[in-house]
């Protein structure tokens, strides 16, 4: 009986347990406070499991309401709209009267925070980043970092900071990634980075910088990650490289560079990824990169280069992607790309000087290459065979070209292509052919184009707008001709308000030409032989009335005439007089 009754009395427990859980669960949730302006969610995070997510974005905040916010958030995130900014403070808002010991993210971003206040985030053990981008900041200090022991991420981007003393993030010792770009700093003080021995990623882009001290490298020798954008560089002291040789990306692009020595990144044995666009070198010389040969993404495009040289990409045999668009190349020497022939995938010729037949070559000896960039080439065709030893290939950007049809032939080879840019070219109309092969490729661009909006040109791609998956590529397209629709986009027209058909209206129209022309060809003709008649009877006429006179003029007058002609047209009358007479 016991034994039963305890069986009986097992689903009442866990009925009973199970009603606790979910009544707790109930409570838990009907404690979270919120103030109006945000909102509270309990979000699920792959790292952290289910946290508690407090958001305000509406903007227009001068006052952070922290008394409201639940003290168990793991993520606050403030911001605002461009059209409507916050104009807020920071100070101990998250450590008094209760800390945030909970908080793992913290995001105060477009909110025209001036500072931040020492001692601000003291006792918020567990926050790992903070984001106070786009704000006003101007200067940092140590204090405002104090207490945050495992802060591995920092943005302090698009600010206003012009210096930092030495030592600045000495607190943050567990920091990994430190964004400090778009800002005024112009000038890095030795051993700024102290203490930032894990540091893995600096961004200083958008920054005056001018030149760059080694100095200031010797305490952050694990990076792995350095950028350097737009920051006026001339050149780079190559002790640098030495004391940051673990460096796996490299970012160096819009700086005025003029000439690399060809050991200039001789240290940088580990370089995976090397961005040196936007700048003016004239020429890469020789085996430049002879010692990367883990190097597999390299950016030399809008720079003044008018030739590779033959041995300048040697040792590169594991190079992926090669970008030398925007240059001033008219001619390769094909055993530049002897290193690369079995590793690179993507390749971008636009913008240079180069005949389709010099581009052709080298994608014959490069067969394994899956996207090629043509933009920018003045092309006005491109031949179908063009393709023939790359029919793998998977992306193709043609924009910025004189294309007035659309490629048909050419993308028939190339079954697998599935990113496609056509924009920027004069093509006016497509054809259903052209249409269903455009089915096939998941990302398509053709914007910027002479689009021909009559029933004719049109009227298929609006069918196919609405049927198939073009729909939203071609709903964004805006016609060109006629005027009237100049602008308007796919998306809005309709049948009945399209054009006729412009060859039906000009063969029409060439009729009536036609019979007009004619019209007028028989009246000319008509009044041509009215004048011809009109003209010969008045001289036949004057002709009779002349002769007539002439046969009462006397033989002897007619013989005196000097005229040669005029003897020989008045003998034969004469004669018929005689012999009448």
């Amino acid at each position: 009986m016991e034994v039963r009754g305890g069986l009986k009395r097992r689903p009442r427990f866990v009925i009973l347990l199970m009603m606790s859980i979910i009544l707790m669960l109930n409570v838990k949730g009907a404690e979270i406070t919120c103030p109006s302006e945000c909102t509270c969610r309990t979000a699920f995070d792959p790292e952290l499991g289910h946290i508690l997510r407090i958001v305000c974005s509406r903007g227009d905040m001068h006052n952070i309401p922290v008394e409201f916010f639940d003290r168990s958030a793991e993520v606050i995130i403030i911001s605002a709209p461009k059209n409507r900014p916050n104009f807020l403070t920071i100070g101990p808002i998250f450590t008094q009267p209760t800390p945030f010991f909970n908080l793992r993210e913290l995001h105060i971003v477009n909110s025209n925070v001036p500072s931040i206040g020492q001692y601000s985030f003291w006792g918020l053990q567990h926050l790992r980043l903070i984001n106070l981008t786009y704000n006003n900041l101007t200067s940092i200090g140590a204090d405002n970092f104090r207490g945050l022991i495992n802060l591995t991420d920092l943005n302090l981007d698009h600010n206003k900071i012009q210096q930092m003393p030495s030592e600045t993030f000495r607190h943050l010792t567990a920091l990994k990634t430190l964004i400090l770009s778009n800002n005024q700093i112009s000038v890095l003080v030795p051993r700024l980075f102290r203490m930032l021995a894990k540091l893995t990623h600096l961004d200083l882009s958008d920054n005056p910088l001018d030149e760059l001290n080694p100095e200031v490298f010797k305490d952050i020798q694990h990076l792995r990650v350095f950028k350097c954008r737009r920051c006026l560089l001339r050149r780079i002291n190559t002790q640098i490289y030495h004391l940051v040789a673990n460096l796996e990306e490299l970012d160096l692009g819009e700086n005025q560079f003029k000439y690399l020595t060809s050991d200039e990144f001789i240290s940088l044995k580990k370089l995976k990824k090397l961005r040196l666009d936007g700048n003016q070198l004239s020429v890469i010389v020789d085996n430049m990169f002879g010692r990367n040969r883990e190097l597999r993404i390299l950016s030399l495009s809008n720079n003044r280069l008018a030739l590779l040289a033959p041995a300048s990409l040697t040792n590169l045999t594991s190079l992926v992607h090669l970008d030398i668009s925007h240059n001033k190349i008219d001619r390769f020497h094909l055993q530049t790309f002897a290193p690369i022939v079995e590793t690179i995938k993507t390749i971008n010729f636009s913008g240079n000087n180069l005949p389709l037949n010099e581009i052709a070559i080298v994608l014959q000896i490069l067969p394994e290459v899956h996207n090629v960039g043509l933009a920018n080439l003045s092309l006005e065709d491109i031949p179908p065979n063009f393709f023939t030893y790359n029919d793998h290939l998977v992306g193709l950007d043609i924009s910025w070209n004189k294309l007035t049809k659309f490629p048909s032939k050419l993308l028939a080879r190339t079954k697998f292509l599935q990113r496609l840019d056509l924009s920027r070219n004069k093509i006016e109309t497509l054809e259903e052919e052209d249409l269903q092969r455009l089915e096939a490729i998941a990302h398509v661009d053709l914007s910027k184009n002479l689009w021909r909006c009559d029933q004719c040109s049109a009227g298929v791609m609006l069918v196919y707008m609405t049927t198939t998956v073009l729909n939203s590529t071609i709903r964004q397209l805006t016609c060109y001709s006629p005027l009237r629709l100049r602008g308007t986009k796919f998306a809005d027209l309709n049948f009945n308000i399209l054009d006729p058909c412009p060859s039906s209206y000009e063969a029409q129209m060439s009729v009536l030409a036609g019979l007009l022309l004619l019209c007028i060809a028989v009246f000319s003709a008509i009044a041509a032989a009215l004048c011809c008649t009109r003209r010969r009877g008045a001289q036949y006429y004057t002709n009779e009335e002349k002769r007539r006179e002439h046969e009462h003029e006397h033989p002897d007058e007619l013989l005196n005439r000097t005229e040669v002609g005029s003897v020989a047209t008045i003998h034969a009358p004469y004669q018929l007089v005689s012999k009448s007479s």
